[in-house]
């Protein structure tokens, strides 16, 4: 074998080497982009599966039985959470889920999912949270897991998603 033969057999093999170095990057960078398209998922349908846990419960302790007349009947920002020996599944208002929390173990991942409520004043030009009692409350879930990472920041930092939803009350006579 010639000097011609050997450099392009070195050649060959420094392009292959290149070509394997390159289909593994993408393999790798495919398996990310799936894995965290699950993670996601899952968290998604957990930060979704309560919020409509809570659409199924009355807008305020006092509207349970009875309907409100007036916002000075609704319960104080200050009181919102479960009330006396509650617990999720005996919760029968939305601002019980107040500070609950909440953790799923889904395939070897656990997810920590948080709630808050909040009153929201609402005008013609924006809607604020507020601890004035008024007929709008606004729910946030963040699901939060160590497998949830943003890793287009430098560093990479953990993720949260977020979820959002108003409810208000709405009595016809």
């Amino acid at each position: 074998m010639g000097l011609g033969q050997t450099l392009l057999t070195i050649m060959a093999l420094m392009l292959m080497g290149r070509l394997i170095l390159s289909v593994n990057t993408t393999t790798l960078d495919v398996g990310y982009a799936k894995d965290m398209a699950e993670y996601r998922i899952i968290g998604t349908s957990l930060g979704t599966s309560m919020i409509e846990q809570s659409n199924a419960l009355a807008y305020d302790e006092t509207t349970v039985d009875t309907n409100v007349t007036a916002t000075s009947m609704l319960t104080l920002a200050s009181s919102f959470g479960p009330d006396g020996l509650e617990n999720a599944s005996s919760f029968d208002d939305i601002d019980d889920f107040h500070n609950f929390t909440k953790y799923d173990t889904l395939q070897s991942v656990v997810y920590k999912s948080r709630v808050l409520v909040t009153y929201l004043n609402v005008t013609s030009t924006a809607i604020t949270p507020t601890t004035t009692r008024s007929y709008n409350k606004q729910i946030t879930v963040e699901v939060t897991s160590d497998y949830l990472v943003d890793y287009t920041l430098n560093p990479p930092k953990p993720d949260t998603l977020r979820f959002r939803t108003v409810f208000s009350y709405w009595f016809f006579r």
